[in-house]
């Protein structure tokens, strides 16, 4: 990850943690940023498209370290309680993250988006699973998904302690206490002969892994155009003035109304540039612009 975008991606976390994702402008982004509104879609097509990236960015370190930790020489309830630990530490460590998505109207309904969110919560489940068994074994398997919706709604409610209440309680301790209830749970089920109540019946019906199909965006074409001019003209001698160019460009292409005599002057910019005439030619083509 470039280190602009990383800038970028922390200070969207911030505002949406404070304002909520539909009270943030992308303006408020680029001028924290210390970047024009240009400059931030040259990084990220769209503010939705940065919220996919805010959420891949959480959910792809979280995985890495549950991976790091499933690779460890340790017994299973050692690995399964040092990735429970460390998901308490990552939250933590992102508080203003969660926040964000616990804000009222924070996550857009936007598919792509939604079918992310359902993957994440899949392959947690399926890690969980993973976790779970290696612990209590194949004889105990049809307890898992007990001990799994179990175990989903004490996460969650750890987690809103770790996260808005001041307590001293270390999250090593939580992690442990969870897994001594989970053992008291199994315990108690298998002394009477109590049935699960989940089977696996239901697995195929928590365990989804949908399709993700970006964000469509009818304008793509347009942004692969003006990030084929950047790549083109990056080392340029009259590299200030196509930065510009494409700035406002950019600019123009996510309006909601956008100024197409704007855009007819940048595509002027482009003029005696002969490697960028099919760029030019398809963002005109759109516009209805006569070059």
């Amino acid at each position: 990850m470039k280190e602009k975008e990383k800038i970028i991606i922390d200070s969207a976390i911030k505002f949406f943690a404070q304002k909520g994702f539909s009270s943030t402008s992308v303006q408020e982004i680029a001028s924290d940023c210390g970047i024009s509104k240009g400059a931030f879609y040259l990084y990220f097509k769209s503010k939705e498209s940065l919220l996919y990236k805010i959420l891949q960015y959480y959910y792809d370190e979280l995985i890495k370290t549950f991976e790091e930790i499933s690779l460890k020489s340790i017994p299973a309830r050692d690995k399964y309680m040092e990735q429970l630990t460390f998901m308490f530490n990552h939250a933590l460590k992102h508080k203003e993250f969660i926040i964000m998505q616990s804000k009222e109207q924070a996550i857009p309904l936007n598919s792509s988006i939604k079918d992310l969110l359902v993957q994440m919560q899949s392959e947690m489940q399926n890690y969980n699973l993973k976790g779970l068994h290696a612990i209590y074994g194949e004889e105990k398997k049809n307890y898992l998904l007990d001990l799994l919706m179990i175990q989903e709604g004490l996460v969650h409610s750890f987690l809103k302690i770790v996260i808005l209440e001041s307590s001293n309680i270390s999250t090593k301790d939580i992690s442990h206490y969870l897994l001594k209830r989970l053992d008291s749970i199994i315990t108690d089920m298998e002394a009477n002969d109590e049935p699960p109540l989940f089977t696996n019946d239901f697995l195929k019906h928590i365990i989804k892994k949908p399709k993700i199909n970006f964000i469509e965006d009818s304008y793509q074409h347009l942004l692969d155009a003006v990030t084929s001019i950047q790549r083109k003209t990056e080392y340029i001698s009259h590299k200030q003035e196509i930065e510009v160019t494409i700035e406002v460009l950019m600019t123009e292409i996510h309006a909601d109304e956008p100024r197409v005599p704007i855009i007819k002057g940048m595509l002027s910019n482009l003029n005696g540039y002969e490697d960028l005439k099919e760029e030019q030619k398809t963002i005109a083509e759109f516009y209805h612009i006569a070059l």
